[in-house]
């Protein structure tokens, strides 16, 4: 995993600014937001990888030896902290952040928030995909997403995708101030649309 890289900001104008990209797992907040990143030239943040660095293991092994609510408690420092830091900075949070109503505050005092949104069929497809690469590239195997399934990404149902989204659903829509489609698209096509409302966005301000 590479660390965060620093670019020349685009403009005065953002150059303190933090966009949260939130949504469900493999709708291309990692992807889509570091290529837009790039283009703002802001530093770029994948908390699901960084908390991996910090903790020096795996997200489903940390729920395994110690437990969800520290994973959350991982996660709510650590979104406070990019919040709190200076610079402009597209985070790209996991799955989970925006049910902690005290995650949603810190987003929406501090930057815009972005949902990025896929059907619950593409989701699965996209996860089943990316299990597969992964495991093709270590013997390792593939990570995990443990609130998916219970021991690999390829165990999980279309069910279980369809099923956790609705549960999250409420808080999605609470915590977003703009939510952008990837069904069917590149990431560079997501993320030149999340560039345009984050410039959209700093206009209005």
């Amino acid at each position: 995993m590479s660390d965060p890289e620093t670019l020349p900001t685009l403009s005065d104008d953002v150059s303190q600014y933090k966009v949260y990209l939130i949504g469900f797992s493999a709708t291309g907040k990692s992807h889509s937001g570091r290529l837009a990143a790039q283009e703002l030239g802001a530093m770029f943040i994948d908390m699901d990888r960084l908390i991996v660095r910090r903790a020096g293991k795996q997200i489903s092994e940390i729920f395994e030896n110690d437990g969800e609510q520290e994973f959350r408690r991982m996660e709510r420092e650590l979104l406070e902290e990019q919040a709190e830091a200076s610079g402009q900075r597209v985070v790209s949070t996991g799955g989970g952040v925006p049910v902690d109503a005290r995650n949603r505050e810190v987003m929406t005092r501090s930057g815009l928030t972005i949902r990025l949104v896929a059907s619950p069929e593409t989701i699965h497809s996209r996860i089943s995909r990316s299990a597969s690469r992964r495991t093709q590239r270590s013997s390792r195997g593939p990570a995990g997403r443990p609130m998916l399934t219970g021991s690999g990404d390829d165990d999980t149902t279309v069910e279980r995708v369809r099923e956790l989204l609705a549960e999250r659903e409420g808080a999605y829509q609470a915590a977003a101030d703009v939510a952008i489609d990837t069904e069917g698209r590149e990431p560079p096509d997501v993320a030149a649309e999340i560039v345009a409302r984050v410039l959209e966005s700093k206009s209005q301000d």
